[in-house]
């Protein structure tokens, strides 16, 4: 998926957001590192956008690293480290986990969605137009992982947790949208939810090797639950440098991704895109994604970056929040996507 002229509004938020936090005050300094973002979009513009749009933010990021000179290695990083605390806050207050160190999943049948404390099961609780039995166990882990890319962490940055849970009843009130296709060329056949849940679920169900691309941080922690069945044929993939709040390597464990958690072990894409771009990655994330039956993809980053490829089958899981990609899946913003493609 290539960027596009609706792209620069937020392409230039970012650069002038890494200008802030790269400065760290210095006015003359965050004026200089903004100045070259928006050159850099100028010429995005000039060359007619032959990138993906989270390669340019790439070159944004790159920027603001090098005109700080290293003294900002992650801008990201404190929103990151709140992120994962109000995740795993959230978490907790459902009562998802059965031990201390997040190491097991307990069953996804009674969730605490409530701000007063009181266990209920979620689909009953928020949920009006559905009997709640029919939302499967794998469901209900699938609405929970998306419930991550949900919430906008940095709006509850002071750890309302409240606030936070009202916005995760959302994962479970919201309807699922979802194509099928054989290839990104082929026409986006839409799916009734019940269908592409049952049909993701056969095919995790079914590969011998899974490749799960996380997105951001505190988000990653919700995805848990999902690739809590599937940990002896899951490889986690980071990235290999701070991308804005995407989750790296430095993240993992405080995530609750303890050291083995996952039977394929980690791997990083070796680069910053926010995304996944072949030609920048390592070559034990090639041989990863080559290795894998499936790749499961969080967020819309990961979707523009690999919406085209053919090689691989490839779910898509995110929330639909930007116009562009809203316009390029046919979806209303603000709506969940499972989104198989090379199925």
């Amino acid at each position: 998926m290539k960027a596009c002229l609706d792209c620069l509004p937020c392409l230039a938020r970012n650069a002038t957001e890494l200008a802030r936090r790269s400065a760290r005050g210095d006015a003359a300094l965050e004026g200089r590192i903004a100045a070259e973002g928006m050159r850099i979009l100028g010429r995005a513009a000039e060359e007619g956008y032959t990138l993906p749009p989270p390669c340019y933010a790439r070159q944004l990021i790159d920027n603001a690293l090098a005109m700080c000179d290293g003294a900002v290695p992650d801008p990201w990083a404190e929103e990151k480290r709140k992120s994962t605390e109000l995740a795993l806050k959230l978490v907790e207050r459902m009562g998802l986990f059965t031990n201390d160190n997040c190491h097991n999943c307990s069953p996804i049948a009674n969730i605490n969605l409530s701000t007063g404390g009181t266990r209920s099961c979620a689909s009953v609780a928020v949920a009006q137009e559905r009997d709640p039995p029919d939302m499967s166990e794998f469901e209900k882990r699938l609405r929970l992982a998306i419930a991550g890319n949900i919430l906008d962490f940095s709006i509850y940055a002071d750890l309302d947790i409240a606030a936070a849970m009202e916005t995760m009843k959302e994962a479970f009130t919201k309807p699922i949208c979802g194509t099928l296709a054989a290839s990104s060329a082929d026409a986006q056949e839409r799916v009734p939810p019940s269908d592409i849940v049952v049909e993701l679920k056969r095919r995790m169900d079914a590969a011998k090797s899974i490749l799960w691309i996380f997105d951001n941080c505190g988000e990653a922690v919700f995805d848990r639950l999902l690739i809590e069945p599937y940990r002896e044929k899951i490889t986690l993939a980071v990235r290999g440098k701070p991308a804005f709040n995407d989750l790296t390597r430095a993240e993992l464990a405080e995530s609750g991704y303890p050291e083995g958690f996952a039977a394929g072990g980690v791997v990083s894409n070796d680069d910053g895109v926010p995304g996944v771009v072949d030609a920048t990655c390592g070559d034990a994330f090639r041989a990863a994604f080559s290795r894998a039956d499936l790749i499961v993809a969080k967020g819309q980053a990961n979707f523009e970056t690999m919406s085209d490829r053919t090689d691989k089958p490839i779910a898509f899981l995110f929330l639909a929040k930007c116009p562009v990609v809203c316009r390029e899946v046919g979806a209303h913003p603000q709506t969940i996507q499972v989104i198989l493609r090379n199925f």
